[in-house]
């Protein structure tokens, strides 16, 4: 991106006397009149949601998501690689479309798509003036196509509406306080007639593009997250650092094998400074062949890597400059801390001593059993945080969200539908005794985002605020399981529900304040400052209990259901018996009474799962890391206790000669490791305890830290080490002392 560095989002904040929103989108007006105010906003584009579109071409009809609407120059700010078709002219004309390759591709093969005609199922004709490579999965905006502005969008200038994304380009060094400074004064001259009244402010915050894949987090955003870069980061950094107390730990406990070897160098003339630089040579010597070979390893597990956390990290991008530097950097980090210790240690040894036979290693004890509890510190740390992550994701799984999602298709209709054709569609499907129930909806249950202002009777009066609307008809609560807490449920057989009630759910009676809900009085819309032609007057019916309206991620907010039939989302409740055969029967009456649109459908299943899909990719890796982390720790754990045995193997001899048991000497040679595994807890729990209890105060519902989650952790750790020392120590303890001792 050429001019990233210069183009920065616009966001709200929407104050409200109980609430602050914040939201990614803006008002249509608000960039073409900081253009026209500053001088140093070179440019401006606004994307406008057109959502789910049905495109065909000839007899090829498919559906596409995320398709938008953008101002001309969205070209001119954003660098977007063309394959076929003109920048400077893709979107200048009237009903053209640029489209990704991957949709150009779906739609024409491998035959030029410049100058070919779409239709959407309105009948409006776009003509494709561009092909762009597909918007890399890192942006925190992607699309499949691009529309011209229709004039209504051109010319929105509607102060009240938050529902597009706008960008600005802003000139080097342009004095961006400057244009902070003036929200107060735009909000004054355009929106406080609106606004004001209802006790709502607004303003603004410009965002860098460079900042907000990673750093964002504004309501109804799906971005990396940072913290999740710097968690694994600091995971690597351990592992590398318990590997790297391996080697020092393995290293030290051999000393006395190359004292001999550091004796003869210091008689030959060898100084301690080139025998550290030997030492150190050989850490990052080995280093480097385990970096030609974790290479090797990469290369052959990094499709089973994309595959797991759902990146598209290429070979290539293993050979650039950057990752090339950065493992370099590792290597010789690696290297010099891990060689740095038995370096300085061993090259200390006194020569006199070591060629005379009266040479024995002292010291490095005390250092190798703190080496040791800091490796399974980390290693327990990283056990009770993956305990931890994969027991809030079995929360928000498990977790009662206010619906049954289960045996529940979701058919976008995406449009408002005729009632007559929709009754009728409805009649044909509950014919089939596999079928339960049939409801409309203007929104998927799993994905109610929006928010109007209503006029509704609080306890002091009538007041303007804002809540969550959505259209349902009278079959949609019995369909999603919903229970009213207080009140009715819609019904067709009183046509003036259509007029003149509501719904609302818990929250809007907490938010309200409301003793005696049933009776409120809710006006659709604001009054007119004129006090002409008010919105229609409703009452409240009935009270839902309070379901997720949205990811866990996103408290339950107000909601006023209003009674409509007919409306763009089809929820349609069948049995598990004969799935397959249900489904065809739905697409076939689909086809008969909606031959114009093609038949698409997803599970509500299928949505929550999508809307974990992220956190379920963390929790594999971070379990591979605390495996691996883990095992690590056990490895040198092993390599000291072979090593330790190997030390004591005639003391073993002499205790087993002179009646000791097995059990005695196993319990002999693992207590000292056990202890210092027992010391690692201590350490471990309380750091452990304030990483997770911080990481679950940003989910709006979550578990609690269960006090078993650490004893078994605790345990479970102890149980390795256990499993690691006790086949070395078994193995001594049946060694036959004869062999043993046969030497003295």
């Amino acid at each position: 991106m050429k001019k990233a560095s210069r183009i920065y989002r616009i966001v709200s904040y929407i104050r409200e006397p109980d609430k602050i929103n914040k939201w990614v989108s803006t008002q249509p007006p608000l960039v073409k009149t900081l253009k026209q105010d500053y001088p140093f906003v070179e440019n401006y584009v606004r994307f406008f949601p057109n959502g789910r579109t049905m495109f065909r071409q000839g007899e090829r009809r498919f559906y596409e998501e995320d398709i938008y609407a953008a101002d001309s120059t969205v070209f001119d700010v954003f660098t977007h690689h063309f394959v076929e078709g003109d920048p400077r002219i893709a979107l200048r004309q009237p009903g053209s479309i640029v489209l990704t390759k991957r949709v150009a591709e779906r739609f024409f093969g491998h035959t030029p798509a410049l100058g070919q005609v779409l239709q959407t199922n309105d009948t409006t004709s776009y003509k494709v003036t561009g092909v762009i490579y597909d918007v890399p999965k890192n942006s925190h905006f992607t699309f499949n196509a691009l529309v011209s502005l229709d004039r209504n969008q051109r010319n929105a200038d509607g102060w009240g509406g938050f529902y597009i994304n706008s960008y600005i380009l802003v000139s080097p060094g342009a004095d961006l306080k400057k244009l902070e400074a003036g929200f107060p004064q735009l909000y004054e001259k355009y929106m406080s007639g609106i606004f004001k009244r209802m006790g709502i402010h607004i303003t603004y915050q410009l965002q860098p593009l460079t900042r907000i894949h990673l750093y964002s987090k504004f309501d109804g955003e799906s971005n990396g997250d940072i913290g999740y870069v710097y968690t694994f980061t600091a995971v690597a950094f351990f592992m590398l650092l318990i590997a790297s107390i391996n080697y020092m730990n393995l290293a030290t406990a051999q000393s006395a094998r190359r004292a001999r070897e550091v004796g003869l160098r210091k008689v030959m003339g060898s100084l301690k400074g080139a025998l550290v630089r030997q030492f150190l040579t050989e850490s990052i010597l080995i280093a480097s062949i385990s970096l030609i070979l974790s290479l090797l390893l990469v290369a052959l597990l990094l499709p089973f890597f994309n595959n797991v956390s759902g990146k598209a990290i290429s070979y290539m991008q293993l050979l650039s400059p950057r990752f090339v530097s950065i493992a370099l950097g590792i290597v010789l980090f690696t290297g010099l801390i891990s060689g740095s210790y038995p370096a300085f240690y061993l090259s200390a040894f006194e020569p006199a001593q070591v060629l005379k036979g009266t040479f024995k290693a002292k010291g490095g004890g005390f250092f190798r059993k703190a080496l040791v509890v800091t490796q399974f510190s980390i290693s327990l740390i990283m056990l009770i945080c993956t305990w931890v992550v994969y027991r809030q994701l079995n929360y928000m799984r498990d977790k009662d969200l206010g619906y049954d999602r289960s045996q529940v298709l979701t058919i976008d209709f995406q449009d408002q539908q005729s009632p007559e054709k929709y009754n009728a569609f409805r009649q044909l499907l509950l014919e089939n005794p596999n079928i339960e129930r049939v409801a409309s909806a203007s929104a998927p249950v799993s994905n109610i985002g929006g928010r109007v202002i209503f006029t509704v009777e609080s306890n002091t009066g009538m007041k303007e605020m804002a809540f969550k609307p959505t259209l349902i008809d009278d079959q949609y609560l019995k369909t999603m399981g919903m229970k009213l807490v207080a009140g009715r449920n819609f019904s067709s057989e009183l046509p003036a529900d259509t007029a003149n009630s509501v719904l609302i759910n818990e929250a809007a009676v907490k938010r309200m304040n409301w003793k005696e809900p049933l009776g409120k009085k809710v006006m659709l819309g604001t009054v007119p400052a004129d006090g002409k032609n008010p919105p229609p007057t409703t009452q409240v019916v009935g009270v839902v209990r309070d379901f997720h309206q949205q990811s866990l991620y996103n408290p339950i907010e107000p909601l006023i259901m209003i009674y409509r039939r007919g409306n763009g989302v089809i929820h349609v409740k069948i049995r598990t018996q004969h799935t397959a055969e249900t489904l065809a029967y739905i697409g076939q009456k689909w086809q008969q009474v909606y031959p114009d649109k093609l038949f698409e459908y997803r599970f509500l299943d299928q949505d929550f799962q999508t809307a974990y899909h992220a956190d379920e990719l963390r929790g594999r890796i971070c379990t591979a890391f605390s495996a691996l982390t883990i095992l690590i720790a056990c490895l040198g754990l092993f390599g000291l206790a072979t090593f330790t045995t190997e030390q004591r193997v005639k003391e073993i001899g002499v205790r087993k000669v002179l009646g000791g048991s097995v059990s005695s000497v196993v319990i002999l040679l693992s207590k000292d490791f056990t202890r210092l595994v027992l010391f690692s807890f201590p350490i471990a729990v309380p750091v452990a305890w304030f990483v997770m209890n911080k990481w679950l105060q940003s989910f709006p519902y979550k578990t609690n830290m269960s006090i078993w989650i650490f004893v078994a952790s605790c345990a479970a750790t102890l149980l390795v080490c256990w499993l690691t020392v006790i086949y070395q120590s078994l193995k001594a303890a049946l060694t036959n002392p004869v062999k043993s001792l046969r030497s003295e």
